[in-house]
């Protein structure tokens, strides 16, 4: 009976043996099947331009190119509009990593002072010399130190465009810039190059441009024709200064340690896809400003072309922006020359 005992007994921790054996080889078969399992990443890209402004088209590029070439194991979301914030809001968020890419101005020159020449008035010629200094070594010497200093790195340049001012009134003389009361970006830049005109600079979130405009608090405001199109600023506005005092490129930036997590080939297809994105969204900004002047003035907007006088008047204005320039970022006069050099 005792021996009976001890049988059943021993049978029965054999079987738990194996029970337990089984479970560990089914728990290692299990974390063997995840390890196999290739990991899947999602990128979010946050910008303020409308869903049409050539900005987003090279957007869109970006994200057909990122999802082809990584078959579908990277996700991007594009959220345009200022989706996620204002610029300065998701500029931060890049920076912290809570959203993986954006595309930004001059605003990162409070990280990296020499960004701001990006924006010098009257520095590019045309289009030609814009996109040669940016999508070139002249282009990676003005973003020095951005990784270090604000831990995102830029993966290319695109262009946002020259600069037109829109009004309430015709602009049809340098005199007609006194005092009127201009949106401009919270950027020193602008504010120096809008006082230079005579105007009162009024800073503003760009959300915000459509309402003022709008409601008359702000007599006008400046951007690329692109943008004047695109954020239907034809709408509140019926006048148009082909004043091209200003270029503006655009940073696309992700955050520095999403980039080193990701391996090493889908940081060359992220890196890639973005400057052949880039390439892209540069031709079609070259290819739109033309139609994009045609489509304001079939809206009833009235574009003047300064004459050569009122040209020489809006970049004598800005001689005294310079010298400030030179003197705030030392360094600058310096780099300023090697991109006029470069036309």
């Amino acid at each position: 009976m005792i021996n009976k005992k001890i049988i059943a007994l021993l049978m029965v921790l054999v079987l738990s043996i194996s029970l337990v054996a089984c479970s560990g080889n089914s728990k290692e078969a299990n974390n063997t099947a995840a390890q196999g399992e290739e990991k899947t990443y999602k990128i979010k890209v946050a910008n303020w331009h409308a869903t049409d402004h050539p900005i987003n088209l090279g957007m869109n590029k970006f994200k057909e190119l990122v999802e082809q070439k990584s078959e579908g194991k990277i996700k991007v979301e594009i959220y345009p509009n200022s989706q996620l914030g204002p610029e300065d809001t998701y500029i931060d968020s890049v920076k912290k990593g809570n959203v993986e890419m954006g595309i930004t101005g001059t605003l990162m020159g409070r990280d990296v002072p020499m960004i701001n020449l990006g924006e010098m008035p009257f520095l590019f010629d045309g289009w030609d010399h814009a996109k040669k200094v940016f999508m070139g070594p002249l282009g990676e010497e003005i973003t020095n130190g951005l990784t270090e200093k604000a831990g995102v790195r830029n993966l290319a340049w695109m262009a946002d465009g020259f600069r037109i001012t829109t009004s309430n009134f015709e602009l049809s003389s340098f005199d007609k810039l006194k005092g009127m009361r201009l949106r401009i970006p919270n950027t020193p830049v602008y504010v120096e190059m809008a006082k230079a005109f005579g105007a009162n600079p009024v800073t503003m979130p760009f959300s915000e441009v459509f309402t003022g405009l709008e409601q008359k608090v702000i007599d006008g405001q400046e951007n690329p024709y692109a943008t004047v199109r695109s954020s239907k600023f034809y709408e509140v506005q019926k006048f148009a200064l082909d004043s091209k005092h200003m270029f503006s490129p655009r940073l696309f930036i992700i955050n520095e340690n999403f980039y080193n997590s990701l391996p090493a080939e889908y940081q060359k297809i992220v890196a890639d896809a973005a400057k052949e994105a880039a390439e892209y969204q540069w031709q079609v900004s070259i290819d739109a400003e033309k139609g994009d002047m045609e489509f304001l003035e079939s809206q009833g907007v009235k574009i003047t072309i300064p004459d050569e006088n009122f040209k020489k008047q809006l970049l004598d204005s800005q001689q005294s922006v310079f010298e400030w320039f030179y003197n705030e970022y030392p360094g600058s006069k310096e780099l300023a020359e090697k991109i006029r050099a470069a036309k």
